[in-house]
């Protein structure tokens, strides 16, 4: 199954990287996709073009990374797109960074993405809570990333 902007971007970097990096589940339902892409990646597209200007632009630093979250019914391969997605970043035993991931097309194709900074070689954990309207509760998510 493509996932447009994941595809796009991560064959822009090695294979290692992408095996690292990359991740799926399934909870209650609904398949979850993540990947994470650095900004370095993403500066390669030019200016005006949706990569480029996703989220209002890439922000500087040097450990800025795009995590990108696709969400899809698992019954119906359908994309959702009606979801509010969260995501909370963490070195393990540390505070998370927390922020609302927007949706964006690439391709005409829904995805969810926001940057992130992962500045030390650790391990983190990635917990990805998507809220869709009239559902009882949320999906949550947890994946574990080690950068390096």
């Amino acid at each position: 199954m493509g996932l447009g902007i994941v595809a796009s971007l991560l064959l822009a970097t090695n294979a290692a990287f992408a095996a690292d990096s990359t991740g799926y589940t399934t909870v209650d339902g609904t398949l979850i996709y993540y990947a994470i892409v650095p900004a370095e990646v993403v500066r390669t597209f030019p200016r005006g073009t949706a990569e480029a200007e996703m989220h209002g632009g890439v922000p500087d630093g040097r450990h800025v990374h795009h995590l990108q979250v696709a969400a899809i019914d698992a019954e119906t391969n359908e994309r959702i797109t009606d979801a509010q997605v969260t995501a909370s970043i963490a070195e393990l035993g540390l505070s998370p960074q927390k922020i609302e991931l927007e949706p964006f097309l690439i391709d005409d194709v829904l995805t969810y993405g926001g940057y992130f900074e992962f500045s030390k070689l650790a391990t983190y954990s990635i917990d990805i809570q998507i809220e869709r309207p009239g559902a009882a509760a949320a999906t949550p998510a947890r994946f574990d990333y080690r950068h390096h």
